[in-house]
C-alpha cells in the first residue's frame, strides 16, 4: 500500500535553480520507495528557467505537484528597487511573506480531505512555507517534518532587513514552530548545532542533519576539452550577492601580477551567473586585471557544470562570516568530480570540511597576507602538478543523493 505524503517546497520543477534540485532529489527516490507524493509549490519563478530535463527527473504518477499562485519579482528588477527605502520593504516584506500562506494552506487542506496524508513535509527557505506546515498540523492534526536549509530569525542576511518588533515576531514563531515539529531536518552538522545552541529547548533527538547530495554520473554526460598544461582555469557560477564579495581575490590576483607570479601561465577566471557586472568591471580596472577576470553571464545549468567540470578548480566565494551551512553551490561542483578554491575565512564551517575531507583549498579572506602566500602556492602546485583537482568517484560515494534519502526514509518510517 502507497504511503502518502504531502510534500511543501516552494521551489520545485520545472524552475530550475538549486532548491528545486533537491526537493526533486528527494521527491523521486521516495516514489521508488512506495511513496506516493503531493506536492505544493509556487506557480511562478522570475528568477529561474524553466528546465526539461529537471522535470523529466519528477515525471512519476506518484508525484503530484499543486502549483500555487504566488508574487514573483525578479531581483533586478521592482524588489531590488524597493530594498532601497527601509518603510517600503518593511512593507513589501510582510506582504511578500504572508499573500501564500492562506493560498497554499487551502491547497494543502483540499489534498488532505481529498487522500490518506500520512505525514507533512515542510522545505524552507523562504520561511512563509513553515507557518503552513504548523497550521496544518494544529488543524489536520497530521505529524509534521520542516526542513531547514538556512537560520531564520538569526540569519546575518535577513537581520538588516527587519524593524525590532517584526525580527521579534518572527522569533516567537520560529521557536513555536520548531517546537510543534516532530522531527527537524537541518542541510548540515554545522547548522544543527547553531539550531541547539540558539533553541536549547529543541529536543536534540528530534534534529537530524542530512546534507545536500551529488549525482556523480552527470560528470560522464559532459565532454572533456583538451587544455594548455599552462593555462590555470578557476570557475564560478551562482550569484554574487550580498556578502558574498569577490574583491579580496581580485586584490591577490592584482598584487601577485605586480610581483611577476603569473607571468608563465594563463590564468582565466570565469564568472557565470548573476552579479553586479558595473561594479565588477570597475573593480579589475581599479586592479588592473581584466586580463584574468571574465564575466561569462548567465547560462543554463548544463553550460556551468561542463565549465567547471573543465576547469583547474571550481571558485566558491563565500561569506566573511561562518555561516553554518554548506552553500548548495559546493556540492554542484562536487558532482562534477572537482575540488574547491574556497574564498572565505579559514576559521568557518565550510573550510573545516573542505579541509577535513580533502575536498579543497580554502584562501582566507579574514588574513590577508595568509590568503596572498596560500594562492601563490595553489598556483605553483597546478603549475608544477603538486596538487590534485579531481576527485574519485570513490571518494565522493558518501555523499550520493541515494545514501542521504535512505536517511530520510527512516525517519519517514516513525510516522508512516
Amino acid at each position: 500500500m502507497l504511503k502518502e505524503i504531502l510534500f511543501i517546497s516552494y521551489h520545485f520543477p520545472p524552475f530550475s535553480n538549486i532548491l528545486s534540485i533537491r526537493a526533486s532529489e528527494i521527491t523521486k527516490r521516495l516514489a521508488k520507495k512506495g511513496y506516493k507524493i503531493f506536492v505544493v509549490s509556487a506557480k511562478s519563478n522570475k528568477n529561474a528557467h524553466e528546465d526539461k530535463e529537471l522535470l523529466k527527473k519528477v515525471n512519476s504518477p506518484l508525484i503530484k505537484n499543486t502549483k500555487v499562485f504566488n508574487l514573483s519579482f525578479a531581483k533586478e528588477g521592482f524588489q531590488s528597487n524597493i530594498k532601497k527605502t527601509t518603510l517600503y520593504f518593511e512593507i513589501f516584506n510582510v506582504i511578500l511573506f504572508l499573500h501564500w500562506i492562506p493560498l497554499a494552506f487551502l491547497a494543502s487542506r483540499r489534498i488532505i480531505k481529498k487522500n490518506n496524508i500520512k505525514l507533512i513535509y515542510v522545505s524552507a527557505p523562504p520561511f512563509f512555507t513553515l507557518p503552513i506546515g504548523y497550521l496544518l498540523k494544529i488543524f489536520c492534526k497530521i505529524p509534521l517534518i520542516i526542513e531547514y536549509r538556512d537560520p531564520w530569525s538569526y540569519n546575518p542576511y535577513l537581520k538588516d532587513t527587519m524593524t525590532k518588533s517584526i525580527e521579534n515576531f518572527y522569533l516567537k514563531m520560529e521557536k513555536r514552530i520548531l517546537n510543534s515539529a516532530d522531527r527537524i531536518i537541518v542541510i548540515s552538522e554545522g547548522m544543527q548545532k547553531f539550531l541547539l545552541d540558539n533553541f536549547p529547548e529543541v529536543k536534540s533527538n528530534n534534529v537530524h542533519a542530512i546534507p545536500h547530495g551529488i549525482n556523480v554520473d552527470e560528470s560522464s554526460k559532459l565532454t572533456r576539452r583538451n587544455t594548455n598544461p599552462k593555462e590555470i582555469t578557476f570557475t564560478f557560477t551562482g550569484n554574487l550577492y550580498g556578502l558574498r564579495d569577490l574583491e579580496p581575490l581580485v586584490k591577490i590576483v592584482s598584487i601577485s601580477y605586480k610581483l611577476g607570479k603569473l607571468t608563465d601561465i594563463s590564468l582565466n577566471i570565469k564568472i557565470f551567473g548573476r552579479y553586479d557586472a558595473t561594479r565588477l568591471t570597475s573593480l579589475f580596472k581599479k586592479y588592473e586585471v581584466s586580463t584574468y577576470f571574465h564575466l561569462e553571464g548567465f547560462v543554463l545549468r548544463e553550460v556551468c557544470l561542463e565549465e567547471v567540470y573543465n576547469s583547474s578548480l571550481a571558485l566558491h566565494v563565500g561569506e566573511n562570516l561562518n555561516y553554518p551551512t554548506l552553500s548548495f553551490k559546493v556540492w554542484e561542483y562536487l558532482s562534477m568530480g572537482k575540488k574547491i578554491l574556497y574564498l572565505g575565512r579559514d576559521d568557518s564551517y565550510t573550510a573545516e570540511f573542505l579541509d577535513k575531507n580533502n575536498l579543497g583549498y580554502t584562501i582566507p579572506i579574514n588574513d590577508f597576507e595568509s590568503g596572498l602566500k596560500k594562492f601563490e602556492e595553489i598556483i605553483n602546485g597546478l603549475k608544477e602538478n603538486r596538487i590534485e583537482s579531481s576527485i574519485s568517484p570513490e571518494q565522493l560515494h558518501q555523499y550520493m543523493w541515494d545514501n542521504r534519502v535512505k536517511v530520510i526514509e527512516k525517519i519517514f518510517a516513525e510516522f508512516t
